[in-house]
């Protein structure tokens, strides 16, 4: 994910600055942005290779479970954009200055063909242990009948030298894993731990899941997600699913999930602090930015861990109808995030009205989000009446102080000569 940042991040961060975003905005969508791709299918990060063969089930299972979830992250994540250049006036930049289509195209359209391999391979035959060896042998064949982008001697051997680093560091780092959970495995440590979490929850699924998400964040820190989520699918995994009654891909995912959440989150954020240094922002609060703007992240995961629809386990008419439900709740979250909604504007003037109304629409975007039934006491009916009764409010106060800023701003507006 540092590397997803280090460059793209080249490109975005600038062109964020030259439109008038923050510098530590700006690296914090970028951040938010690298993070969120290792979650979208088609082609995911090693650890969705990884969880298929924990899970014993293909790729594309793996794939089609992260495709609502990595949805409502990058909505979140839109809406959040949307309502800060609203908020603050921001304009894209002018037509002229867009890369144009058919250049782009000509320059690079043999990626579209090593996209396809790499596609088909995972998803059609599943031969997902050797789609990236294929794909790179492709990518390095069309890229030497390209102008622009032919290697030469130099560049090979700058190639294979950097290869070469991270296969010794990733070798390293999987060893170790290796040996620490074999020793779990031979030693009967495992089940142990799995027994211990569940007897500290004392038989409670809420807080063995809190206690699996901060348990989950902790080894995100100190390892790479690869490691800590083998490790966490050894010894916590087992506690999730039996003490829980967890469906196990949900499981699975919520553990990725969660270990992911070290790289947006403060005071290690290593691909917010990534992006702070291409943007020539303050590393602390491009890290609080970017876990501003990756906020629905958090909570996430245990929407689909209470509701498996949202990963594609359920009947097609359930799965759409929990989809819907969690679009508008995004949607009314990551608004609240930034105090712009989309048909009302800013919510509030002033700093009383806005911390309510934004609280308002917080607590009805959470409420209009979360799967009633199960393991929470309210219904669905039940949460939507609740969700209502937090929106209405906030949206006429939000006008109601949207009318009386109106006076204020035009008797202090300078008058126009004649």
């Amino acid at each position: 994910m540092i590397s997803n940042v280090l460059t793209t991040g080249v490109l975005s961060i600038p062109a964020m600055r030259r439109i008038g975003m923050g510098r530590s905005f700006s690296g914090g969508v970028e951040a938010c942005a690298s993070t969120g791709g290792v979650l979208m299918p088609p082609v995911m990060g090693a650890t969705a290779f990884v969880m298929a063969m924990f899970l014993d089930v293909p790729y594309s299972a793996v794939a089609l479970a992260a495709v609502i979830p990595s949805i409502l992250y990058f909505l979140g994540l839109f809406i959040q954009i949307d309502a800060y250049a609203a908020r603050h006036d921001i304009k894209g930049l002018p037509a002229a200055e867009l890369p144009s289509l058919w250049q782009t195209l000509k320059e690079g359209w043999y990626f579209i063909f090593v996209f396809a391999l790499l596609v088909w391979m995972l998803l059609v035959m599943q031969r997902e242990a050797v789609a990236p060896f294929y794909a790179t042998a492709l990518l390095l064949v069309l890229n030497q009948f390209s102008r622009h982008n032919r290697w030469g001697f130099k560049d090979i051997g700058e190639a294979l030298s950097s290869a070469a680093k991270l296969f010794a560091e990733l070798i390293a780092i999987l060893a170790g894993v290796g040996m620490l959970v074999g020793a779990l495995s031979m030693t009967g440590l495992s089940g142990t731990i799995a027994n211990d979490f569940i007897h500290i929850a004392g038989g409670s699924v809420p807080l063995l899941l809190l206690m699996g998400a901060l348990t989950s964040f902790v080894l995100g820190i100190g390892m790479t997600v690869t490691a800590a989520y083998i490790f966490l699918a050894v010894a916590l995994a087992p506690a999730l699913i039996q003490g829980g009654g967890l469906d196990p891909m949900a499981v699975h995912m919520f553990i990725l999930y969660w270990g992911m959440l070290s790289f947006i989150t403060p005071p290690v954020a290593l691909g917010a602090f990534a992006a702070a240094t291409v943007a020539g922002a303050r590393p602390m609060a491009t890290g609080l930015q970017a876990m501003r703007l990756g906020s629905v992240i958090y909570f996430i995961p245990f929407l689909f861990v209470l509701n498996p629809a949202l990963i594609m386990q359920g009947e097609p008419l359930q799965i759409g109808l929990v989809f819907v439900q969690a679009l508008v709740g995004i949607v009314l979250f990551a608004s609240a995030m930034q105090g712009y909604l989309m048909g009302v504007g800013r919510l509030g003037v002033g700093a009383i009205h806005e911390t309510v109304v934004r609280g308002l629409v917080l607590a009805a975007g959470l409420l209009f989000a979360l799967p009633g039934g199960g393991m929470v006491p309210l219904s669905q009916l039940e949460l939507f009446v609740f969700a209502l009764a937090a929106l209405v409010p906030a949206v006429l106060l939000a006008r109601w102080s949207q009318h009386q800023a109106r006076p204020r701003a035009a008797s202090m507006s300078p008058p126009i000569d004649s």
